[in-house]
């Protein structure tokens, strides 16, 4: 594999710890700020998103067994949804949307599994 002078890990590499205490504080502050952030902006109660991104998170690590890792957060590209199914519909409307959303996940991934990128 070719080196680049100014790449500080390549992708089969793994940081020191010292790095990766840098990464975890980093990685914590981005996606708490938007985990709370989200369900306030959208009108919902941040211990249900931290909960939920929680248990979301350990399941895709148990599996995927933690060959990807991953953080399941919130997004920033369905509070405008979020908002508009609050005012008419509240959490009910939010979370068949939420639902739905998971359901099309699974149909993609199946489809990758089975035919590949």
């Amino acid at each position: 594999m070719a080196h680049r002078d100014n790449v500080v890990l390549d992708v089969d590499e793994r940081p020191a710890p010292w790095q990766w205490f840098g990464l975890s504080l980093q990685h914590m502050f981005s996606m708490f700020g938007s985990t709370v952030l989200v369900p306030i902006l959208v009108g919902l109660n941040p211990g249900i998103a931290l909960f939920s991104s929680g248990v979301g998170t350990m399941m895709y690590l148990l599996i995927t067994k933690h060959k990807i890792p991953a953080y399941m957060g919130s997004s920033f590209s369905f509070v405008v949804p979020m908002m508009a199914l609050m005012k008419t519909t509240g959490y009910p409307g939010i979370a068949q949307g939420t639902i739905a959303v998971g359901c099309v996940y699974l149909i993609v991934s199946a489809i990758v599994t089975l035919v590949g990128s």
